[in-house]
C-alpha cells in the first residue's frame, strides 16, 4: 500500500511525501528514506525513486520518498534569484539537512520504526551523508553517485594536514595514474576527453619537482598538496561526515554509474585517497562499493536500473539480517 503524508519542517512549512507499507513488515521494522536527487522531486529520473521504493517494499521495508522544501509538492520557495549551480552547493552545504530530520521524526513516530536507513543519489546522497553525521537514528546508508565536490570553493581548510600527517599525499596520487595506465577504461576516458587531464597534469608536475628528502621542501610540497585539493573543490563536509558516521561502525554501500564523469573523481579522491587513510585508523570493513558497469548518471537504461535495484536491495537486506535479497 502507498499512502501520501503531509508534515512540517523547521520552519512550519508543510512538506508532502510518499510512504510504501508492506503487507508483511520485517522484524524489526526498518524505514528506508530515499531522498531526492538533487532538485529533482521523489519520482526522480526515469521513476528510479519509485522502482526502488516498491522493490524494497515488496520485500518487507517500510520506504518513504518526499519533498525537501520548495521541491515538487511542498510547500517553501528556492532562493528565486539564484543560478542552478548556486542551488546546487547549498545543496552540497547541506539545504535539505533539517527537511531531512523532519521526515525522520515523522516515519519513525507514525510508523513504529526500529531501524532507520538512508538512501540517496547524487545531491540526494550528499544530504543523506550529512544527515546521518547529525542523525543517530540512522543506522546504514546507502549513496548512489555521491558527489566529492563543491560548487562554491570557499571556505578555507588544510587537506595538507588531514590527509597526509607522513606526507605521503602525493605518492598515492601519482600511484594511481600510473595503475590507471594500465586499464585500457582509463584510456578510453582520457582519448575521448572525460579524464580529468588538468589534475593529471597537476599531479605529475609535483611529482617531477618534488626531491626525495627534505623537510623543508615536503613543507612546501604539502602546501602544493594542499592547493592541488582546493583546485579540485573537493568539499570538506563530505569528507568529514563520513568519518564522523563509520566511527560508529555503521554500514555504507557506495553505487557508482561506471560511464558518469563523476566516478573517477570519487575514486581518485575519495575511495583511494581518504578512505586508504581512514583504513590506517579503523577499521571499515562495512563500507563497499559497488560499480553499475557502463551505467551513465540517470541509468537510463532498464539493464542499469535492474542492477542498481537488485545490488541495493541485496545490500539492504544483508545489513537488516535477513537472507534472502528482493526480485527485480
Amino acid at each position: 500500500m502507498e499512502e501520501p503524508v503531509t508534515f512540517l519542517n523547521r520552519r512550519n512549512e508543510q512538506l508532502f511525501g510518499i510512504v510504501h507499507i508492506p503487507e508483511r513488515a520485517s522484524n524489526p521494522r526498518i524505514g528506508i528514506n530515499i531522498l531526492n536527487p538533487g532538485l529533482k522531486y521523489r519520482v526522480a529520473p526515469n521513476r528510479l525513486s519509485v522502482k526502488l521504493a516498491r522493490s524494497l517494499c515488496n520485500d518487507g521495508y517500510f520506504v518513504m520518498r518526499f519533498d525537501p522544501h520548495g521541491i515538487g509538492d511542498s510547500e517553501g520557495e528556492l532562493q528565486p534569484d539564484a543560478h542552478i549551480h548556486e542551488l546546487w552547493g547549498l545543496i552540497q552545504r547541506g539545504l535539505f539537512l533539517g527537511d531531512t530530520i523532519a521526515s525522520n521524526d515523522m516515519f519513525f513516530k507514525k510508523y513504529g520504526l526500529d531501524r532507520l536507513f538512508l538512501l540517496g543519489n547524487c545531491g540526494g546522497a550528499v544530504t543523506s551523508l550529512l544527515t546521518a553525521a547529525e542523525d543517530s537514528r540512522v543506522g546504514a546508508l546507502c549513496l548512489v553517485d555521491l558527489p566529492v565536490t563543491i560548487m562554491d570553493f570557499s571556505r578555507p581548510f588544510s587537506f595538507a594536514d588531514k590527509l597526509s600527517p607522513q606526507g605521503k599525499t602525493l605518492d598515492n596520487l601519482f600511484s594511481s595514474y600510473v595503475r590507471k595506465l594500465f586499464q585500457p577504461k582509463y584510456w578510453a576516458r582520457l582519448l575521448t576527453g572525460k579524464s580529468d587531464l588538468r589534475a593529471l597534469s597537476r599531479v605529475i608536475a609535483l611529482e617531477l619537482k618534488r626531491p626525495l628528502t627534505s623537510s623543508k621542501l615536503d613543507k612546501e610540497n604539502n602546501e602544493d598538496i594542499d592547493m592541488f585539493f582546493r583546485s579540485n573543490k573537493l568539499n570538506p563536509l563530505v569528507f568529514n561526515a563520513f568519518g564522523k558516521f563509520i566511527s560508529e561502525s555503521k554500514p555504507v554501500l557506495f553505487v557508482l554509474a561506471g560511464n558518469d564523469p563523476g566516478t573517477e573523481t570519487f575514486q581518485l579522491y575519495f575511495e583511494n585517497r581518504w578512505m586508504q587513510m581512514l583504513s590506517n585508523k579503523r577499521k571499515i570493513e562495512d563500507v563497499e562499493v559497488f560499480v553499475v558497469e557502463n551505467a551513465n548518471h540517470i541509468y537510463s537504461l532498464a539493464e542499469w536500473q535492474e542492477a542498481l535495484i537488485r545490488k541495493i536491495c541485496n545490500w539492504v537486506h544483508r545489513t537488516a539480517g535477513g537472507e534472502r535479497g528482493c526480485m527485480v
